[in-house]
Order: structure tokens, then sequence, then C-alpha cells
């Protein structure tokens, strides 16, 4: 008896009815849920590439100092390619942090050993 019930209000469009506006209430949710995602999404990726900038500019401001001094004769290039390969290894650090970019023109200026500045690196961020 039952399936002679639901195949009546099939055919009557009621069951139909009901699917579509479900159909469309779920649509309106998804729409929501999309822009609002969307929404978040935009100021966010423009102030990180305004900050992803600045790092940049930073770390390669601190690559810079590397290099002038192999150019220069005072390292040699094993001791260069160690140095630059350590400071690539921190390139995800806090740039904000003074401290830690200062430890980095240090060592960059060869004014630390790489165990000095892996230790004091640790010790900044806290014993990463």
């Amino acid at each position: 008896m039952m399936h002679r019930f639901i195949f009546w209000r099939m055919l009557n469009g009621h069951f139909l009815t009901g699917l579509l506006g479900l159909l469309v209430v779920v649509g309106i949710v998804l729409l929501i849920v999309f822009l609002a995602s969307r929404k978040n999404k935009v100021p966010a990726q423009a102030a990180g590439t305004a900050a992803g900038s600045a790092v940049h500019a930073t770390h390669e401001r601190i690559l810079g100092m590397l290099s002038e001094l192999k150019n220069a004769g005072s390292m040699s290039t094993a001791e260069y390619e160690e140095r630059r390969l350590v400071l690539e290894g921190g390139k995800g650090d806090n740039y904000a942090n003074a401290e830690l970019v200062a430890l980095k023109e240090r060592y960059a200026r060869a004014e630390l050993t790489t165990g000095a500045y892996v230790e004091a690196r640790s010790a900044l961020l806290g014993g990463n």
C-alpha cells in the first residue's frame, strides 16, 4: 500500500516539487559558502604578497652580503655554499624578528660559525 502512495505523490508532482525546493536551498547555501570563502581569501593573499615580498627582499639582501664576501675572496667556495644552504634552510623564518635578522646578517658576514649560528637561532626560536 505504501508503494502506491509514494508513486502517487511522484505522479502528482509533490515529490518533484519538494526535491526541487531542496536543490534550490542547497544551491543557495553552497553559493553563500563559496562567496564567503572567496571574500576571506582575497585580502589574505594581498597581505601575504606584501609581506612575502618584504621577506624575500630581506632574505636576498642577506644572501647578497654573503656573496660579497665570497667575491672579495674572504671565504672559500665550500664555506660560501655551506652558509648559503644554511641560510636557505631558514628562508621561512619570521623576518619581522629583528634579533633573528641581525643574527642572520652576522652569520652572512662570517662573524659566527655554523654551530654558533644554529645554537643562537634555536635559542631565539624557542628550541625549534
